[in-house]
């Protein structure tokens, strides 16, 4: 039994002794460089929340008509916000197609009310609205998220007037969805 350790322990001494191939790598091939078509984002550090005021994670923009919702987040996190104010607001999805960023629901935007001063709401300064299909677009520009809403087909009338688009109520309905879901500390103050 000592002889076989003995012959274990000297081959092992003899074989780290002796040059390995494998230990040479400067005849190796670099591997090439590959650019990440992924779009990256900067983790901001503890210096630099202090340095700078907070910024707000939902904007909306209203430049357009109607106005478009922008979400600082990637486009599967901002799906997964526009999802959760939908179910929220107990509005019907249709239909939805997350790899082309589409949403189309079913919405009534007189459910939303009237307009309000104070706690009085006026009901008569409101446009008439029905039932319609909209379809919710999720894009990400290279930076933040927006969301667009438009009109799909219009609920039609008893009294064949011509009913309201309910897009721009739609888009502040997810505004202020999103934005209590995200920061749900700032609806607390």
């Amino acid at each position: 039994m000592n002889k076989i350790l003995l012959c274990l322990s000297l081959f092992t001494l003899l074989g780290c002794g002796a040059e390995s191939p494998y230990r040479d790598t400067s005849e190796l091939e670099l591997p090439p460089a590959v650019k990440s078509t992924e779009p990256t984002m900067a983790v901001p550090s503890a210096i630099d929340k202090q340095a700078r005021p907070e910024q707000k994670t939902v904007l909306l923009d209203d430049s357009e008509k109607p106005p478009v919702l922008i979400i600082k987040k990637f486009q599967d996190r901002a799906w997964e916000l526009v999802i959760e104010a939908l179910n929220q607001h107990k509005i019907e999805i249709i239909d939805k197609n997350r790899e082309a960023g589409s949403i189309q629901v079913k919405y009534d935007a007189s459910e939303d009310g009237g307009e309000t001063f104070g706690n009085v709401r006026f009901f008569w300064f409101e446009d008439e609205y029905g039932e319609a299909r909209y379809e919710i677009k999720l894009a990400w520009n290279g930076v933040e998220t927006e969301v667009k809403v438009h009109l799909l087909e219009q609920a039609e009338s008893e009294d064949d007037e011509d009913l309201a688009d309910g897009s721009e109520k739609l888009v502040k309905m997810l505004y202020n969805a999103i934005k209590a879901i995200v920061n749900p500390e700032e609806q607390e103050q």
